[in-house]
């Protein structure tokens, strides 16, 4: 059994020791990089050249069995050729040596992680005789930690880089306040700066003014002006309604936060693009930049993607073009999946491929206006769809979204990219194809994935696992988006509970402080009044659990024939694949259970799923109609028994997975929802349920 946090020392594990397979590599063409070679950098390279050149020196000892000497008769040089196109460069590959060279230093690194991916699919230290040039096509590329919160040691901050992400996510809240959380923040932008990172943060701030208010300078400069004096190494910030209010004029607001905007039927500023938002992002940006000139000011337009087109691009429209604008890239796309029955596309989801209306309409203005437009693509390799799982391998699946990325650039107006939320990142082969999915020219992705899985899998296995990561690919697509299953069963997987009449917290879990029950709601909240919206979901993750239970008998088989590390590696992925099924069958027996009881006229919390202030939005309903009950409860009662019976033995059987892998059951934003330890309390509480049906029988 793995103990809780193990994880985190595979998340510093930058190379994999002893990659080479003789059997492999030796049979391939190439130039092979033996003792005899060394590595040089120019002698006015700065931190971030020298820092990757020693890294390419580990990844020869460490992965490929290759010390490489000081005084080598032949080189690999890495130099800066700054008559590349920006984000570009270049690998040329001869007999006499190796030349890595990039537009600047970060551009020269990716170099250097490029060669050593190609020799990571060779197997051994052998590159093909070239004149290689690729241009990355997005900058930045921001990610959250894999390890949690914050969390950002140097080999993490170099397994960021080596995946071609070159910015992160880092809070700032305290920063004011304690001097050790500025040292801090501090810390990791100076270490950042190696691997060629930038820090980005969110607004920590709560807004008292209004920008027309006398004070208002003073009000926002020591908030936001004295954090980017404390801070100077900030690239930019976010700010986005929800956590960034601000007490509007126009009138069709409240003018006040969505919390103390609840009863109120006007929406709150954070949630409405407000005619006065120009004015309040201009003296943001003004402040900031006031410290920091460059500052790079992100407006992001996540809390107001579903009202009405025109009232978004008039806001658009009049913001100013030195800001950059920002929208959730498959977020509110609605569909009718049969008439007077529909689906609204919530956030963070593999399960619509995008873009959606919403952003289309945005990145349109963005084009138009001349506007730096990023987007909160979740492309990395996770969303919220599954909350508990490092990542999701539905690889031709993510080659849907990252086409329709770049596509997006190409059509549109899309210049960087959001990769995660608070799922953080996972080094898997998601984020290995997604690196040359973002660059030009771009390798086939599909022949780009074979010769991966071929690496990882074996030929011999490599049409198998891709018909396994077919039908993984195929599950996510019937995995319906909705607050109801990603503020539920979804977020926590097997651990969430079966609840009849008596209900209670979710625990917080082993190690942890986090409050899991903040963004799980622990009473499965669904208005039955759209019963046919559930029944219809309920069907579509039966489909996603039978094809992940499909693509997991296919991987079983071939790992079953497997040894050594690639094994262990191929067993955690498989584990990840089952608890993905077992989450599926776990949502279905959730809806099941609320909908046979709604049939006995039991509705044990009548209101809505957590939306925040998004007001006339179908989730935001709470139930009008009170559920009528059968005139004959019997077969009601021994339907719900077996729904929890079903049950009962899924989540048994998903004990021995997150017991196997630390990095189960576990959430950067809530820490452990889904243990061996909350599974066995779901256990307990279900039985109880059970109980409590059976005695009514």
């Amino acid at each position: 059994m793995e103990k809780h946090y193990a994880f985190r020392d595979r998340l510093q594990q930058v190379h994999m020791p002893d990659r080479v397979n003789p059997d492999i590599w030796t049979k391939k063409s190439g130039v092979v990089v033996t003792e005899d070679w060394t590595i040089a950098v120019p002698d006015t390279a700065g931190e971030l050249l020298r820092t990757a050149a020693d890294d390419l020196a580990d990844y020869f000892k460490v992965s490929m069995r290759v010390t490489l000497g000081m005084n080598g008769t032949r080189k690999i040089t890495i130099s800066v050729d700054s008559t590349l196109p920006e984000r570009a460069f270049r690998i040329r590959v001869g007999k006499s040596g190796i030349l890595i060279t990039g537009h600047n230093e970060k551009a020269a690194a990716q170099g250097i992680y490029a060669l050593e991916d190609e020799m990571n699919l060779n197997e051994g230290p052998i590159a093909a005789v070239q004149d290689t040039t690729r241009q990355m096509r997005f900058t930045p590329r921001v990610i959250h930690s894999g390890l949690g919160s914050g969390m950002y040691p140097d080999a993490h901050l170099s397994m960021l880089a080596h995946a071609g992400m070159d910015a992160i996510m880092l809070g700032t809240g305290a920063v004011l306040s304690n001097s050790a959380s500025m040292e801090r923040v501090n810390d990791v932008i100076r270490r950042a700066a190696r691997y060629g990172i930038d820090v980005y943060t969110f607004s920590p701030f709560h807004n008292a003014r209004h920008p027309s208010d006398p004070d208002a300078w003073e009000h926002y400069d020591a908030m936001y002006g004295r954090l980017f004096t404390l801070c100077p190494g900030l690239r930019g910030m976010f700010i986005v309604g929800e956590s960034c209010e601000f007490p509007s004029h126009d009138p069709r607001t409240t003018g006040k936060t969505w919390r103390e905007s609840l009863n109120d039927e006007k929406p709150s500023p954070g949630w409405f693009p407000c005619d006065d938002y120009p004015e309040f992002i201009s003296l943001l940006r003004d402040v900031i930049r006031s410290h920091k000139p460059d500052a790079d000011i992100i407006f992001w337009t996540y809390n107001w993607g579903y009202i009405d087109e025109s009232l978004r691009v008039k806001l658009l429209e009049n913001v100013p073009t030195d800001i950059t604008i920002m929208a959730t890239f498959e977020m509110f796309q609605e569909f009718d999946i049969k008439p007077g029955v529909r689906e609204v596309c919530t956030d963070y989801t593999l399960w619509f491929i995008g873009p959606g209306t919403y952003f289309r309409s945005e990145s349109e203005v963005a084009a138009r206006r001349g506007l730096r437009m990023y987007s909160m693509t979740n492309s990395g390799g996770n969303t919220w769809d599954i909350g508990d799982v490092p990542y999701l391998p539905a690889p031709q699946r993510w080659i849907e979204r990252w086409k329709a990325i770049t596509n997006a650039q190409d059509t549109l107006r899309l210049d960087g990219v959001m990769e995660s939320h608070t799922y953080g990142f996972w080094p898997s082969i998601m984020p290995e194809l997604e690196k040359y999915a973002y660059m030009i020219p771009t390798p086939d992705l599909n022949e780009l994935l074979r010769k991966l899985v071929v690496r990882d899998f074996g030929e011999e296995n490599a049409d198998t696992v891709l018909k396994a990561f077919a039908l993984y690919s195929e599950g996510m697509a019937h995995c319906v988006s909705t607050n109801e299953d990603q503020y539920g069963p979804c977020r926590i997987g097997p651990a969430y509970p079966l609840f009849f009449r008596d209900h209670e917290p979710l625990p917080i879990g082993p190690e942890s402080k986090k409050n899991p029950n903040n963004t799980c709601n622990p009473v499965y909240r669904y208005n039955l009044d759209l019963a046919d919206k559930l029944i219809w979901e309920t069907g579509e993750y039966e489909t996603m659990a039978k094809l992940f239970a499909a693509g997991n008998t296919l991987l079983e088989g071939v790992v079953s024939g497997m040894s050594g590390q690639k094994r262990a590696k191929a067993e955690r992925l498989l584990g990840v694949a089952r608890f993905i099924e077992r989450t599926a069958r776990t949502t279905v027996n959730v809806k099941k259970w609320h909908l046979l009881k709604g049939k006995l006229g039991i509705y044990v919390d009548t209101v809505a799923i957590w939306t925040g202030g998004r007001k006339g939005m179908p989730d935001a309903a709470s139930a009008k109609n009170p559920p009528v009950a059968v005139e004959d409860p019997r077969p009601v009662l021994l339907e719900l028994l077996d729904v929890a019976y079903d049950e009962l033995a899924n989540a048994e059987a998903t004990i021995p997975l997150v017991e196997a892998d630390s990095r189960l059951g576990y959430t950067q934003e809530l820490d452990y929802c889904g243990s061996a330890e909350q599974i066995r309390w779901k256990l307990e509480k279900t039985r109880r349920a059970m109980d409590e049906v059976a005695a009514l029988l």
